[in-house]
């Protein structure tokens, strides 16, 4: 299948302007490439280096650029015209471009997406392989979607490990071989709660909801997302436990969890940390990650100053994972 990529070049000082129009219209998966937003990452290279943006990269002389994909077809088109006919009112200029074939990128990942054990527990499995999961396994079957990817990057399979570490007693299971010290909430909590901030393709909740949790409540900022962690929640048999919704971190969430798992980045965690506690009871757990390592110290930090305390740090390459207990 073919793609009309839609470019809407406009000033920076136009560019919000144009975004809340297009938005307005209708037009909410925009692309939005504004170099004024690596400012911040040439300035701060020894933070941002590794999990942004490559060397030389930047041109802050450019103009922002949204970017919109429409199917290549009649009725595409006919969103084309009418993006095309907004982005003017607000003075940017535009230009169409189409894409290649997808057909052969699209499934070519598949090939190398197979069962995978996670931790000491979880399996992951792609809907289209067969597993005979062993006597101890909880599998999860996904299909991550052609822009999420299969989930097993490290800093998701660091917050399984954390969770395979807070929730197996809550299933009667001998804790993980891997935990140095008993966290305190399966014993403290009888049914456990559980927020999965920035859910993506949802396997957090799903694996947290394997784990023993009795409800889960997923959050996502992209539509899209949520979307695929709604299939991916009905595949596995869980629409009744895992309820999901479109939003910008905790904003809306009226009640306190037991157990708070965010997968994000090292900025959006010092943002959330504030908000973590405030939704959390009294000891209950916060686990983050999407961390770099050379970040640690001042994620940590913005954690603890949120009235939290680090129980351990969870490792994985470059990567790293805080758990951490509300005091």
């Amino acid at each position: 299948m073919k793609y009309k990529a839609l470019k809407i070049e406009t000033r920076k000082d136009n560019l919000q302007g144009t975004v809340d129009a297009l938005t307005a219209g209708g037009f909410e998966s925009l692309v939005i490439d504004d170099p004024e937003d690596l400012r911040d990452i040439e300035e701060h290279p020894e933070w941002y280096k590794y999990d942004y943006i490559e060397e030389n990269l930047s041109d802050a002389a450019r103009k922002p650029v949204i970017t919109i994909y429409f199917s290549d077809d009649e009725e595409g088109m006919q969103e084309v015209e009418r993006a095309k006919a907004i982005a003017a009112e607000t003075g940017a200029d535009c230009s169409i471009s189409t894409t290649g074939d997808d057909s052969e990128w699209l499934y070519k990942w598949q090939e190398n997406f197979k069962p995978t054990k996670v931790g000491e527990l979880i399996v992951v499995k792609p809907s289209w392989e067969e597993y005979s999961a062993k006597a101890d396994e909880l599998v999860i079957e996904m299909d991550p979607g052609m822009a999420f990817g299969s989930g097993l990057h490290e800093t998701t399979t660091l917050c399984i490990k954390a969770l395979e570490n807070v929730l197996a007693a809550e299933r009667g299971i001998p804790a993980p071989s891997s935990i140095h010290r008993e966290l305190p909430l399966a014993r403290s909590h009888q049914y456990p709660w559980v927020l999965d901030v920035g859910t993506g393709t949802g396997i957090l909740a799903i694996a947290a909801m394997l784990l023993g949790a009795k409800h889960c409540l997923g959050i996502d900022i992209d539509a899209d997302a949520v979307r695929i962690a709604k299939e991916n929640v009905e595949r596995n048999g869980l629409t009744d436990k895992i309820e999901l919704r479109e939003g910008d971190l905790m904003a809306g969430v009226d009640f306190e969890a037991d157990i708070i798992v965010a997968n994000l980045m090292a900025d959006l965690v010092i943002r959330l940390a504030p908000s973590a506690a405030e939704h959390l009871k009294p000891g209950g757990i916060f686990i983050s990650s999407g961390i770099l390592d050379i970040k640690e110290d001042i994620v940590a930090e913005a954690v603890r100053e949120a009235d939290f305390e680090i129980i351990e740090v969870l490792h994985d390459g470059e990567w790293c994972a805080i758990v951490a207990k509300r005091k």
